[in-house]
């Protein structure tokens, strides 16, 4: 059988152009294509309660944290700077359940952009809320509009990692955020970084944790360390 992935989603808050007030659930098909194409059987996961995400976990066989909005500082016990944009409390306590009942169970976790954020602030570490303001000779990490496939800086992965097993010593990537992890929860290993320092993916083997700050699934289709990347989180599932 298929393993059974599930996809945590973003939300509508406020109305928007095409959908008015009819907020929905949702996330990108790129997610889910990448997931298929690793082999695996993708299960969107609508936001709920924390005590319903424990609930969702006993049926998949893994959870895959996505990206979206800033992830609340409140979780790491900071103020918001100004450069903090739109936080989603109920989405950053709906994904904590995730991340609390995945763990609880022994069961996989792969996070992209806000997925390394938020488990890095729900284990124990905090983020830059602002690379642009926080970190010394920044490079530029958010290339909106640049097309979301297009690699525009390198990364450094560490050795013996699962990231150099995959991306080899350096490799382009994509880049859209302006938040990344700071302080690292314990029990992560950081396995890639940027050149200005920001941390680019970390590992957990023992909690079989995956996390990456820029974006695979846009990659996936055409690239194919990406697409080894979701096949190698597969793999953790079926090992």
């Amino acid at each position: 059988m298929k393993p059974i992935i599930g996809i945590g989603t973003n939300h509508l808050v406020r109305p928007s152009e095409h959908m008015d007030t009819n907020y929905v659930d949702y996330t990108q098909k790129n997610y889910v294509s990448s997931l298929v194409d690793a082999g695996a059987l993708p299960f969107l996961i609508p936001i709920a309660t924390p005590q319903a995400a424990a609930e969702y976990v006993d049926h998949v066989d893994a959870i895959l944290l996505t990206g979206g909005q800033d992830v609340s500082p409140r979780l790491y016990g900071e103020d918001p700077l100004p450069q903090n944009g739109l936080n989603d409390w109920t989405r950053d306590r709906f994904e904590q359940g995730l991340i609390q009942a995945a763990i609880a169970k022994h069961k996989p976790i792969m996070g992209i952009c806000r997925g390394i954020q938020i488990l890095n602030a729900v284990l124990g570490g905090t983020n830059y809320q602002d690379i642009p303001t926080q970190v010394p000779n920044a490079i530029g990490h958010n290339q909106f509009p640049t097309a979301w496939e297009a690699p525009v800086h390198q990364i450094k992965t560490t050795s013996g990692s699962l990231l150099q097993q995959i991306y080899g010593t350096a490799e382009w990537v994509n880049s859209f955020h302006h938040q990344s992890v700071h302080h690292v929860a314990p029990g992560f290993t950081v396995t890639a970084t940027a050149a200005d320092g920001v941390i680019e993916a970390m590992e957990d083997q023992k909690r079989q944790i995956i996390a990456v700050q820029f974006h695979p699934e846009m990659m996936a289709a055409t690239d194919t360390h990406a697409a080894q990347l979701f096949k190698a989180f597969v793999e953790t599932i079926q090992n």
